[in-house]
């Protein structure tokens, strides 16, 4: 490790997807250098610190924002934002006064989706640069592809930029007159900075997008600010090895197909589960069930059937035949760099968006979202990917290219540069 360089705070809040990609981040600094400090839901106190990283709680449980999205906000950002904001009011206090903590001192902060505003309040209050760091495309409008959330109408350039320019609206007017409502309680609270994404080009942050240019390619029409790093992914801890169960049910049979809600809660899920096991063996394929007891409904454990919970994604998924998954940006990547074909099957927030782009570079067919599909669908989804060797193809090309790229490293050279020290 080389002498100590600028110290930096990263702030998120969120699943394991909202969490993993900065811990990878923050590892990728601190091989550099960097002393880090990632302030993130209490419940990943040990996973921070496992990578050597300094660790700040911020209080809450997002499980449950993931069960409000799935349950009733759906694919519908205006719900997506007033869930937020359900969710955020009653911690919020508390959850500033974390960040704050987790900021102090620090040279330059790392702000993540829900911790935008509160970021870069406290970078401007400090006097330090920040970075916006997101997993799917926003804040900064295209003509290219729509918005998340919005759907893919062909109604031209204008239509998808505007989509872009209500998204962010909706998020940038919500979440402040969130903070209002706060600060009418506790008014010594500080006043929000300017919305980091108005205003004179020179003064915007960076914006860095943890995902792949191989599966989304960077809008001709975005600002020099805006750089698409690739995803940021963490190496397989040196002692890890999968559980005995696993490795006998991989080794006993051929490739099975997988299936995983990711941090989705909803009852849709146990509906899912039986069918598509249902359907995998009227085409003669195993299941790979993940996910907790408690998220899939039962246990269907059998000769064909497993559970497993906490599995590394990059050694899991290059074993399977098939990924179905929630549509998580993480796990797009996850599934896309394993070069194994798969599908989303869409529950909220920006899910719908990674479905599409999956089925529209034909890594996958297409599936329809976790409410209306049926047993019917999984069926056609399963014999789609048997017997078209197409998606096989395209998958292994797309992950040769996603394992090529070192995206916390293009990361780390954009904070560097902001720092001083590229």
């Amino acid at each position: 490790m080389t002498a100590s360089r600028g110290r930096v705070a990263i702030l998120t809040y969120g699943s394991r997807g909202d969490v993993e990609p900065f811990v990878a981040l923050g590892h990728e600094l601190r091989l550099a250098g960097h002393p880090v400090r990632i302030a993130a839901p209490g419940a990943f106190r040990s996973f921070v610190e496992g990578w050597g990283l300094e660790f700040v709680p911020i209080p809450g449980d997002p499980d449950e924002l993931g069960h409000a999205f799935a349950e009733r906000a759906g694919l519908s950002l205006p719900r997506m934002v007033a869930s937020m904001i359900r969710h955020v009011l009653p911690i919020a206090g508390a959850a500033l006064r974390s960040v704050q903590e987790a900021a102090g001192g620090a040279d330059l902060i790392v702000h993540s989706f829900l911790m935008t505003d509160a970021g870069r309040t406290l970078a401007r209050q400090q006097g330090v640069p920040d970075v916006s760091a997101q997993f799917f495309p926003i804040f900064v409008p295209t003509a290219t592809f729509p918005a998340v959330a919005a759907p893919d109408l062909p109604f031209g350039g204008l239509y998808r930029r505007s989509t872009h320019v209500l998204n962010t609206a909706i998020f940038r007017y919500g979440g402040r007159l969130l903070y209002r409502r706060l600060r009418s309680t506790s008014p010594g609270l500080p006043e929000l900075a300017r919305w980091p994404f108005s205003g004179p080009a020179s003064e915007r942050p960076p914006i860095l997008f943890a995902y792949s240019p191989s599966l989304l390619p960077p809008p001709p029409d975005w600002p020099p600010n805006a750089t698409v790093t690739g995803y940021w992914r963490l190496p397989l801890p040196p002692a890890w090895s999968p559980p005995e169960s696993l490795d006998r049910f991989l080794k006993s049979g051929p490739p099975p197909v997988y299936f995983g809600p990711g941090s989705m809660r909803s009852e849709a899920i146990h509906r899912l589960v039986p069918m598509l096991i249902d359907a995998a063996a009227s085409c003669g394929l195993r299941v790979v069930v993940g996910g907790s007891a408690e998220a899939i409904g039962r246990d269907f454990a059998s000769d064909q059937v497993i559970r497993v919970e906490g599995i590394p994604h990059q050694w899991l998924f290059p074993r399977m035949r098939y990924i179905l998954h929630h549509g998580g940006a993480g796990t797009t990547g996850s599934a896309a760099a394993a070069g194994i074909p798969s599908s989303a099957i869409a529950f909220s927030a920006d899910q719908a968006f990674w479905a599409r782009r999956i089925a529209r570079l034909g890594l996958g067919p297409g599936a329809p979202p976790a409410k209306t599909v049926t047993h019917a669908d999984f069926g056609r989804l399963l014999e789609a990917v048997l017997k078209d060797s197409s998606y096989e193809q395209r998958a292994r090309v797309m992950g040769e290219a996603i394992r090529k790229e070192n995206g916390a490293g293009a990361a780390l050279a954009v904070i560097e540069a902001c720092l001083g020290e590229g």
